[in-house]
């Protein structure tokens, strides 16, 4: 059969109008008004906290998480002189007279889902007075569970003179490893110990090594924070 040329200029935008609408269902049509991607898959996930890693900046996480700078800044005693742009996770605990308690990335990550009211396991950490009274007075659905926590694990810390603060890049300058809330079993264990040093010092066998051993603490009733020490020290001598 012949097509003529009327029929034809009736067809074709048919077929190009059905297979756009194909395409953008299938999510391969790009039209170039969708908004690009601005973060990569495995790195900050708005229902995970725990993906804020010690390199990210206060900007970033703000934009990312919806929480203002200000309300970041006032719940971890950060002077306004520095900029939320070069600030990171990983220079909170630096900013602090000397504690006990660490205050660092995961306190950063446990303020940021207790605020937006997120899944986090609260296992080790403590948070600062400030971010405990922001948490109480913004999250009006957080559990009793998380209510008595907060009163065990809420610390006083003094903020040292901005002007005596100067950060290292410890990520870049030390080549000791380190066991963070993300790392994961394999993880250590590529960093050099074996399968069974590491159930030596956990004390019990590990059937799957893809999950995290902050997560495998919990599982298992473990406290984190002894145990990233352990590794630590085991893996550098």
């Amino acid at each position: 059969m012949v097509l003529n040329s009327k029929v034809m200029l009736f067809i074709l935008p048919v077929f190009l109008f059905l297979g756009i609408g194909v395409s953008m269902l299938a999510g391969v049509w790009n039209s170039g008004d969708k908004e690009p991607t601005r973060y990569e898959e495995n790195e900050l996930n708005p229902y995970d906290p725990q993906s804020i890693s010690g390199s990210y900046s206060f900007s970033l996480v703000s934009e990312f998480y919806e929480i203002p700078i200000e309300v970041l800044y006032d719940a971890f005693s950060i002077s306004s002189t520095f900029d939320p742009l070069e600030f990171k996770a990983k220079n909170l605990g630096m900013i602090y007279e000397a504690t006990e308690l660490e205050i660092g990335t995961e306190a950063l990550q446990a303020f940021v889902a207790l605020y937006k009211d997120l899944p986090y396991e609260l296992v080790d950490v403590v948070l600062p007075v400030q971010a405990v009274n922001l948490v109480l007075e913004h999250n009006l659905l957080l559990t009793e569970d998380q209510k008595s926590y907060l009163a065990t694990h809420t610390i006083t810390v003094i903020a040292l003179d901005p002007s005596l603060v100067t950060f290292t890049d410890e990520e870049e300058s030390t080549t000791d490893f380190a066991v963070k809330g993300p790392t994961t079993i394999q993880e250590v264990l590529d960093a050099g110990l074996t399968k069974a040093e590491f159930e030596s010092i956990v004390g019990t066998s590990v059937a799957f090594t893809n999950e995290t051993v902050k997560d495998f603490c919990i599982e298992k009733g473990l406290s984190f924070s002894e145990i990233k020490i352990q590794l630590e020290d085991a893996i550098n001598p």
